[in-house]
């Protein structure tokens, strides 16, 4: 039977060089962890070292059988926090919705922050619009929601302000604004724009959302931006995702000579405040509160 100590102290030898360094790496004496190899050898049926000289060396079977130690001991650390997990009632799974306005740079470094703190709960990414996802929170098929701010948020619905999104007009660089100092109002609205359902949804965002008479519709932003980048059409999106693209040199920006007034438009993190809250749930709302 494999003893994960034994384990440890094969690994540690091998990488730290010697069982000294090994011992004082996992704050155990020289002769446990020589006993402990010496073990491991007997029990596997395996030379693992070649003591002939001044350090120990790896022989061929024991490079081999290190890299599966390694695998069976992370193995085991994942293990332990799994079940350390089920004890603490750690959520299997998190649903975020998020309308399709908002950039995910609003909340993609709480993520990663929260895969790291909690790596067995599973995370489902929808997108729905305004009141589909307030109605998908309040259902309990959302966990936490980004929607972009609403006059009326349902009453059981917990919400705080989180973040700002600024909007930029946009443009293919090989598009006719991109070389103007700005660009009229007749040219906006002779000039084809790429317009997105959801922007025309938005009871803050309806009107700066279709400016032009001759418009293309995208589902999303993701693909608005996409038919800009092809030079079909100028649009408008959030400032976070123009940077995103201008550093890679596939979108400019352009100033109107009249700009809309948009003014900074908030997004709004909601959950619904009667639904129970777990670890990861807790950890993540927290993260974004800051």
């Amino acid at each position: 039977m494999l003893n994960l100590e034994q384990l440890n102290a094969f690994i540690a030898a091998v990488e730290k060089g010697s069982f000294s360094a090994a011992a004082r790496h996992i704050g155990k004496s020289q002769s446990s962890v020589s006993i402990g190899v010496n073990n491991l050898e007997l029990d596997l049926g395996v030379e693992l070292f070649d003591r002939s000289t001044k350090y120990p060396q790896l022989t061929e079977q024991g490079e081999r059988l290190y890299h599966q130690a390694k695998a069976l001991m992370r193995q085991a650390t994942r293990m332990e926090s799994y079940a350390k997990g089920v004890i603490e009632a750690v959520e299997d799974q998190l649903v975020i919705g998020a309308d399709p306005l908002v950039p995910m740079s609003v909340f993609d470094s709480a993520l990663e922050k929260m895969a790291e703190k909690f790596p067995f709960t599973r995370v489902k990414l929808v997108k729905l619009t305004g009141n589909h996802l307030n109605r998908a929170i309040e259902a309990d098929e959302v966990d936490v929601g980004f929607n972009i701010m609403s006059e009326a948020v349902p009453e059981n619905l917990d919400f705080i302000g989180i973040a700002r999104i600024e909007w930029v007009c946009i443009c293919s660089p090989d598009y006719k604004f991109a070389d103007l100092e700005a660009v009229d109002s007749e040219m906006l609205i002779n000039e084809r724009q790429i317009v997105c359902s959801s922007m025309l949804q938005n009871e803050f965002l309806a009107k700066l959302g279709r400016v032009s008479q001759e418009t293309w519709e995208a589902s999303d932003l993701d693909d608005m931006i996409r038919l800009v980048e092809q030079g079909i059409g100028w649009g408008i999106i959030p400032l976070s995702m123009y940077e995103e693209k201008a550093a890679i040199g596939t979108l400019s920006t352009f100033k109107p000579v009249i700009e809309k007034e948009t003014g900074l438009i908030t997004v709004d993190l909601l959950w619904k405040s009667t639904a129970q809250q777990g670890p990861a749930k807790s950890f993540f709302i927290d993260l974004l509160k800051r």
